[in-house]
């Protein structure tokens, strides 16, 4: 999954917090994910890994913030 979320990419608090936010938002969406191949594809999801990235946006012609991306792997 790929998103972008805007805000301060500096090293500051509101900063960091916006990177936090961004990560648990990859979480959560993977641990939806789990329920959702239950109700669809499978009897049983076990996930394997997520992992983030997490990549700081900003310029002159750019909106200041980070592009996120999350991957996931489960075992159905």
């Amino acid at each position: 999954m790929n998103f972008f979320v805007a805000g301060p990419t500096g090293d500051g608090d509101e900063a960091q917090k916006l990177r936090d936010r961004a990560r648990r938002t990859v979480y959560e969406m993977a641990a939806r994910e789990c329920d959702l191949l239950r109700e669809v594809l499978a009897k049983d999801c076990r996930m394997e890994s997520v992992s983030t990235n997490i990549n700081r946006q900003y310029g002159q012609q750019q909106q200041e913030g980070f592009n996120v991306n999350g991957a996931m792997n489960f075992q159905i």
